[in-house]
């Protein structure tokens, strides 16, 4: 795992909690991460779980594209996820939905890890 990769990892940790974030090197220079016990607000059924994905080993030049959460979670409101959410995958062998939030200008604006989980946090919690 790149230096920058690891820092970035820390710097989850330290968001979000030592326990709650867990990792694993990719073999080439990124990891993948899981953050546990995420509270994604009461717009959500259960308001509690898992995000994670990849950090790659061009970071911070590169984008944490998708972010995961929980198969299981669903809008309290009863209404469907519309992309740029979509439900049906599966992250490192857990059910997953995708949150497809890419930033497309990484190469001139870098984003933290923190940043990158912090602002999908954000879309979901105004979600309409």
């Amino acid at each position: 795992m790149k230096p920058e990769v690891s820092a970035a990892i820390e710097d989850l940790r330290a968001q979000f909690g030592n326990d709650a974030v867990t990792s694993v090197d990719d073999t080439v220079g990124g990891a993948y991460f899981f953050i546990e016990g995420v509270d994604l607000s009461d717009k959500f059924v259960p308001r509690k779980t898992w995000i994670g994905g990849r950090i790659v080993d061009g970071y911070p030049y590169a984008d944490i594209y998708p972010v995961f959460i929980g198969g299981d979670v669903r809008r309290a409101d009863g209404r469907a996820f519309e992309p740029p959410i979509t439900a049906g995958h599966t992250w490192q062998g857990r059910p997953a939905i995708q949150i497809s939030r890419a930033n497309r200008n990484v190469q001139v604006s870098p984003q933290t890890a923190r940043s990158k989980v912090l602002k999908v946090l954000h879309f979901l919690e105004t979600l309409p």
